[in-house]
């Protein structure tokens, strides 16, 4: 079941996404890089955050399997625990924001994709649109999808 973050679940969240970090990115980024990100997910950052955009979880039986986040037109806080990764998880996630926006009348998303995650946008037809460098949370690829 997909549904919005609450208060409960920030500890849950932080860890899986602090998890994630190391698992499934450590091999494009560097650990100061990966530490400053862990840091930027803590759960009272991630409750600031959820005051800001919206933020999903995605669970099943209990079990947290994902989490994303929508703030007007751009996806964010976009994690799928390492263990469910390639099982469909995150496209369930990014699917059921995309139709978020599409109900919104958005015509398009953005994403500021980690180096990891660049071969799932584009399976999900997002195209490259540029590139960030940040000097705390290292470079991204900015990539874009028409919704219409």
């Amino acid at each position: 079941m997909i549904r919005l973050i609450e208060e409960r679940d920030l500890q849950r969240v932080s860890a899986l996404i602090q998890n994630t970090l190391l698992v499934s990115n450590l091999a494009d980024y560097d650990l100061e890089i990966i530490g400053n990100l862990h840091n930027a997910f803590s759960p009272e950052k991630i409750r600031t955050l959820a005051g800001k955009r919206r933020i999903y979880i995605y669970e099943q039986e209990g079990v947290l399997l994902g989490t994303i986040g929508l703030e007007d037109d751009k996806v964010c806080n976009f994690f799928v625990s390492p263990t469910r990764q390639g099982s469909g998880v995150g496209g369930k996630l990014l699917d059921f924001v995309e139709k978020q926006a599409r109900a919104e009348g958005r015509r398009r998303l953005t994403v500021d994709s980690s180096l990891t995650a660049v071969s799932f946008y584009r399976a999900k037809g997002y195209r490259r649109t540029g590139q960030r460098e940040d000097r705390s949370f290292g470079r991204t690829l900015t990539m874009e999808k028409s919704l219409w």
